[in-house]
């Protein structure tokens, strides 16, 4: 009696990796899963299968579910904001005898810096806030980084304040509307720069005492 033929193709497996290329494989596989389906969307087992290997060997790498969101979405943002702050602050620093209009200057340079982090890494930040409840001791790291830049770059905007020029205002809630300006501009515009750079025109400008408003209109005209 002749054996039966069947269409039935074995399983595809992936080449052998060293251990580290291995691990970062299943990193990326991961990043991308918990992007698409969140973290209580998204399973060990389901990561293993898309990355070809065992879901023990994805335990023996990161230990849980959890390592391994950690691993894959939690230090590659905390990396990232940590990274933007140090760059934030060196585009920042200046003499502390700046004008005003330098404060400013600085000030778009962070934005303009913010919109483009927004722009490129925006799925990880979004996968992150979604899940932050799951991870307090995270989501406390990230408030304090994002506290100090607001507090330095409200800083600096204050400087404006020290001219005649410029009318009272509160610099926090200027570079807070400012940093909503430039999120929403990384999201939604095409060319978050030229957006920003007519929102901080606008904006110099509505700080402007009355009589700076006049010499300003009179210049436009």
């Amino acid at each position: 009696m002749s054996a039966r033929s069947t269409n039935v193709e074995a399983p595809t497996r992936r080449p052998r990796l060293p251990a580290s290329e291995r691990r970062e494989q299943i990193l990326e596989v991961a990043q991308q899963a918990f992007l698409r389906a969140g973290y209580r969307g998204t399973t060990a087992l389901e990561i293993s299968r898309e990355a070809g290997v065992s879901e023990k060997l994805v335990l023996k790498h990161f230990g849980s579910k959890e390592g391994l969101f950690r691993a894959a979405v939690v230090e590659p943002l905390l990396t990232l904001m940590t990274t933007a702050n140090e760059d934030a602050r060196a585009r920042m620093a200046d003499p502390a005898d700046d004008s005003p209009e330098q404060a400013f200057e600085r000030v778009h340079r962070f934005l303009s810096m913010w919109a483009a982090l927004v722009r490129e890494r925006g799925p990880l930040i979004v996968a992150f806030i979604a899940e932050m409840r799951e991870f307090p001791d995270v989501a406390s790291q990230l408030a304090q980084l994002f506290r100090r830049q607001v507090d330095e770059s409200t800083d600096i905007l204050a400087l404006a304040m020290q001219d005649p020029a410029f009318r009272r205002f509160d610099p926090r809630v200027a570079f807070l509307a400012s940093l909503g300006a430039a999120t929403v501009a990384a999201i939604a515009g095409d060319d978050a720069e030229s957006f920003l750079e007519e929102y901080l025109k606008l904006t110099l400008f509505g700080v402007l005492s009355d009589e700076a408003r006049a010499v300003a209109l009179a210049e436009a005209t």
